[in-house]
């Protein structure tokens, strides 16, 4: 959530702001209006309060006439009340500021290219296959079972593929152990604390829910880990923090089916490492990098092909500031996968979710969050089936994860 005073005090700076991002800045205008009013309203409740104090302690005053103060003050409220929450809900819905440092631009075009990898494994295979070929004749997914089971969009792992993926989950936590410290959160969180990290209210056709209980399946681990710290204050000089999570990730992803979408390219419910840090603003461009290169460890340790994105200001997401994607290219599919977004948002979701930092001078100020995938599955998965692919048919297993999986060779 941005913050109020830039609206009420700066408004032109954020409309032009905003703009890089392809927002309607028109809306900045109506937010204003509504947050002035909401002030004039809590103004004049103050006011009336004050009156009926007054007339509870003037016996000269008759009860008909103090009844009718109060019923006002009661309706006065509701109204206040709903003009808050409006005023509230339409403030969520404004995107992050962009960093001065991303691209600026309206689509994709506009993406930087800021690194490739100058190594990496050579597919053997003369014609490379996709990868739901090469699962289907090596018995390491079931397809028809998992849509029994779920329904499009959803995969079962068997044998060798299970294993593969359970290896790489490892192999990314292994990875970051000494650096960030690992929680287990839950994989179903309240309202709140997916409005924390700005997945709620704008993206909720996105999320799975359970209406009865108020519960939603979390399309990332990132809400719990930066949702736990909420209304949390980190003593002067403790930061950066540093956590990591495995977790389950369950998301709506909607778009037309096709070579684009099959196989394990996008699907609901996905296995992944996250990693998080919180930082002081002046640290952040610091952090923002080491995260980067703690979430290209795993793919260069994998060897596989990839390459980082810097996204424009249009392409970004509502709460980033400033996103890099790491993608991998999938010689089966003939394609660059993004396996992860790295980023920072600045502010924007401590000050939703209240979490600040004490200066030396016993000061608070909001920290600045920043995330990314670790180790995300299954677009790695299938990464590897397509690049580690021999002629003969089977795949070799990438070094790194020969003592995890327990064999060099999936056929």
């Amino acid at each position: 959530m941005i913050d109020k005073n830039l609206i009420l005090n700066n408004k032109e700076y954020l409309k032009q702001e905003l703009e890089k991002k392809n927002y309607d800045v028109e809306y900045i205008d109506a937010l204003k209006k509504l947050l002035l009013e909401s002030r004039l309203q809590r103004a004049k409740i103050s006011e009336l309060n004050k009156q009926r104090n007054l007339f509870s302690r003037d016996p000269s005053v008759p009860s008909e006439e103090k009844r009718k103060l109060r019923k006002f003050i009661t309706n006065a409220e509701k109204d206040f009340k709903a003009l808050e929450n409006f005023t509230q809900a339409t403030l969520y819905d404004v995107p992050n500021i962009p960093d001065p440092d991303a691209p600026a631009g309206t689509d994709e075009t506009y993406n930087v290219v800021v690194q490739e990898s100058s190594s990496h494994y050579k597919c053997k295979a003369a014609t490379p296959l996709p990868h739901w070929d090469l699962s289907e004749k090596l018995s390491l997914t079931d397809a028809k079972a998992a849509s029994k089971l779920s329904g499009a969009g959803f995969s079962l792992f068997k044998g060798k593929g299970a294993r593969l993926l359970r290896s790489l989950v490892s192999y990314g936590l292994s990875l970051n152990e000494e650096k960030y410290t690992e929680l287990l959160p839950p994989h179903l969180v309240t309202s709140q604390a997916l409005t924390h990290t700005g997945h709620l209210p704008k993206f909720s056709i996105e999320q799975y829910k359970s209406d009865k209980d108020d519960l939603w399946l979390i399309p990332t681990a990132e809400v719990p880990l930066t949702a736990a710290f909420a209304d949390t204050v980190f003593p002067a000089g403790s930061l950066p923090q540093c956590f990591m999570a495995y977790s389950l990730a369950f998301r709506r992803e909607s778009g037309a089916s096709g070579r684009s979408t099959r196989g394990m390219q996008r699907v609901h419910e996905f296995h992944k490492v996250e990693l998080l840090k919180f930082a002081e603003p002046s640290d952040v461009q610091e952090q923002l990098q080491d995260l980067l290169e703690d979430c290209l460890r795993p793919i260069r340790g994998l060897e596989l092909q990839y390459r980082v994105v810097d996204l424009c200001t249009g392409e970004m997401g509502d709460k980033y500031a400033r996103c890099f994607d790491i993608e991998v290219y999938c010689p089966g599919v003939k394609k660059w996968l993004e396996v992860s977004s790295v980023g920072h948002f600045s502010d924007y979701q401590a000050r939703r979710a209240n979490i600040k930092y004490a200066d030396n001078k016993g000061k608070k100020h909001l920290v600045y969050t920043l995330n990314g995938s670790g180790l995300a599955t299954p677009r790695v998965w299938l990464s590897i089936l397509e690049t580690y692919q021999q002629d003969d048919g089977s795949v070799a297993v990438p070094k790194v994860l020969v003592p995890f999986m327990g064999c060099d060779m999936i056929d």
